[in-house]
Parts: C-alpha cells; structure tokens; sequence
C-alpha cells in the first residue's frame, strides 16, 4: 500500500547583507530539520517586501513555481497563516530559487543549501547526520556547506515503518446553513505530497513524465468571482467530471507538451480514484470542484448547494493537502445562492466560452474541429475526461501553441 506523507517548509528569518542572502527554514515531514539557504538578492528583495518576520504571521514556502511569460520571471508564492485565515502570495524570483526548491523538494544536493540541526534529534539521525551545529543567530559563511543528500538519510529514517500512518478521507457527515462561514475558510497550510511505496526513497527520473518540471508550466490568476474567458494571447485548457481512468493520461499528455491545465473533479469520482488526484497535483496542474454529484444548482436549496461545495473541497483538501478556491457548476448553471457561497468561501467560478461539445460526438477529429473554429485567444475551452479527448489532445495543444497561444492553467 502506497503511503503520503508532507513536506512543509517554513520561513523563519530572512538575513539581507551587502554580499549575501540567507532564509532560515524549517522543514517538516516525519522530523524537522532546520535549513540555512543563501538565495540571491532579487528573491530575497521581493520576500523581504511580504513577510513581517517575528509577528503573529507564519510564512509556509511553497514548492510550486511557474514561468510569467508576459512578464518574462519566475513566480512562486508562499501562504501567510494566522490563526484561522490564510492567504497565498505570489512573488517574482529567480531561476537559482526554483532550482532550491527543487533541491530541497527531491533531496538533491546543491551548495547553497545547509543542515543546520535536527530538530526532533533522535540517536541514530545524530549519528549518521555528521553535521556541524550553527549558531541560531549567526550565519557563519566559513563552515563546509552541507550535502542535501545527508538529509535524504534523515528522510529515511523519519519514515521508518513504525512512523508511518495511512491518510484518512473524512466525510462531513452533517451540514447546516448556518455553519458554512466556518466551513469557508479551512486552514490549509501550503504543503507538498510525497508518496513513499517502501522505506527506501527514489529520486525521480528527469525523463519520468512523472517527475515535475513546474517552472514550465504557465499560470493566470483569476480576479473575478465568476469567470467565462481570461486574458487575450492566454488560452486554457480545462477537464470535467473526472477523476477517471483517463486522469493520469491526460496529465501525462499536458506534461510532456508543457502547458496548463486544470482539472474540475466531482467529489464521488474522487472517493473512487484518489490516487488521480494526488497525481494531478503532484505534477502541478490546478484543481477545482465540480460539486459532489453534479446537480442542477438552480434546483438545489441552499443548504444542499452548501453539501455539495464543502464537502467536494474537504475530499480534495485532505488528499492534496491545499486550498480548493476554484469552482465549475455542473452544466454552467447557477443562481444568487450559488454566487453567495463563492463569496463566502473566497472561491473563483470558472466557466467558459468555448465548448467542444465532446460528450455528443465522441470523436477526436469531430472535438479537434471544434477548437480551430473558435476564437481560441483569451478563451476557457470545456472539454471532458474521455478516450477521445485523450486522442484529439495533442493536435489541440499544437495548433494552439502554432498560434502562438499561452496554455495556461487557472488559480
């Protein structure tokens, strides 16, 4: 049985001096261990402008970043947490931080990155971690930078089998119309999934379309509470009703061309193929809901549309361990309920402008066509988890790149 644990890192000061940059983190999976990362000064100039270190904030770095091909840099974010509340912030950064991220993400070895000390010390990691204890306070440039490829050991360890615990999808099993200004805001800090089928942990192949090249992957924010097209010279492509047998296919295609995609999965299907989702979200492509069993919204009272948001967004959170904010209705339909519980929930609905009608013919070239004669630029084009769009996928993704197009995924 395939077992998931979390990687969190956690900012915990930021050192900006004339000749050097250095975050403090803590990372957390099954042990902590403290981090000393000298970064370059145009990340660090744009962290330093976000955080208010020593404050009642805590900073949750995340492992994702994507390239702005409009404004020409990388952009990364990190989760500002307080008490209940979160919010994530995007920021410039360079290619030398993605890199570190990488690193720290998969375990690599990179010189700029240091083992301070462990924080859960236990006799066997200190034995094998043979590492020279830093002054909390003091960043000491001198002492010999320490292989990241120790601190796989530390993983090992960490995830020893008598450590390791199933993860547990829990069910809401009662919602009420007055609760869900509760159920909005779920404190999710920003982590990353790690699945581990055994002790021994493998680093994954850069041929792997498994492995994850996130910087390639382009984004578009979503500033509307309800969306039916973005930004002119963007396009994206987006995936109902899954997740299915087709999931992970379909991923793999948009991986291998690396372009955007996103994802509205419908909480019944999600109970059925979770590993899918976790898929999904490991190789960086977005997630939304779908509802939980696809109703009528117009049809549904309040507390019925309250079930079927909530609980779809509990199902996924708990798997990929990140915030739901984006939402598709079932067939586009939608009353003022529905734009309230979007409002409520700080969630984006996503509709569209350009649809393939897939679900009729059931035809690749018949799906194809549908796309070349629509104004792709600036469109959300509505396609379903199917045989058929797995086959007429590629020809969509180069027509669209041979006019020049962004393939954006939706945040």
């Amino acid at each position: 049985m395939s077992v998931y644990l979390v990687k969190i890192l956690e900012l915990l000061s930021l050192d900006i001096e004339i000749n050097q940059s250095v975050l403090r983190v803590r990372l957390s999976t099954e042990h902590d261990v403290e981090l000393l990362w000298e970064i370059d000064q145009y990340t660090a100039e744009h962290l330093k402008e976000l955080t208010v270190l020593g404050e009642q904030y805590k900073y949750r770095l995340s492992f994702h970043s994507s390239w702005d091909s409009n404004k020409n840099h990388y952009i990364s974010f990190l989760t500002k947490t307080y008490k209940d509340q979160s919010e994530k912030i995007y920021f410039p950064c360079s290619e030398a931080y993605v890199n570190g991220l990488k690193a720290i993400k998969y375990n690599e070895h990179i010189t700029q990155i240091s083992i301070v000390t462990p924080l859960s010390e236990t006799p066997s990691s200190i034995d094998l971690l043979e590492t020279e204890v830093v002054a909390p306070k003091k960043f000491n440039r001198k002492f010999a930078w320490i292989s990241l490829a120790l601190m796989c050991v530390l993983t090992i360890i960490s995830i020893d089998n008598s450590f390791l615990h199933k993860v547990e999808i829990k069910g809401i099993t009662n919602v009420k119309s007055e609760s869900i200004r509760k159920e909005n805001i779920i404190n999710v800090e920003e982590t990353e999934t790690i699945k581990s089928s055994s002790v021994e942990k493998t680093k994954p192949s850069n041929k792997s379309t498994t492995s994850v090249n996130e910087s390639a992957i382009p984004i578009e924010e979503l500033n509307e509470v309800i969306n039916f097209n973005i930004q002119e010279g963007n396009v994206a492509l987006t995936f109902d009703d899954g997740p299915s047998k087709f999931t992970k296919e379909i991923t793999d295609i948009l991986k291998t061309y690396e372009v955007g995609g996103t994802f509205f999965f419908i909480g019944n299907n999600v109970e059925k193929h979770p590993d899918s989702v976790q898929y999904v979200q490991a190789n960086g492509y977005s997630i939304g809901n779908h509802s939980m069993s696809h109703p009528n919204f117009a049809k549904l009272p309040s507390v019925k549309q309250e079930y079927e948001i909530l609980h779809t967004n509990r199902l996924i959170e708990e798997l990929i361990q990140e915030k739901i904010t984006l939402f598709r209705p079932p067939y586009g339909i939608k009353n003022e309920t529905t734009i309230d519980l979007m409002n409520l929930t700080n969630s984006k609905m996503v509709l569209w402008n350009s649809d393939t009608e897939d679900w009729k013919s059931n035809n690749a070239n018949e799906i194809f066509k549908k796309v070349v004669n629509t104004k792709a630029s600036g469109s959300i084009i509505l396609l379903h988890e199917s045989q058929a769009v797995i086959d007429a996928l590629p020809r969509i993704i180069e027509y669209l790149q041979g006019q020049d197009l962004n393939i954006v995924s939706l945040n």
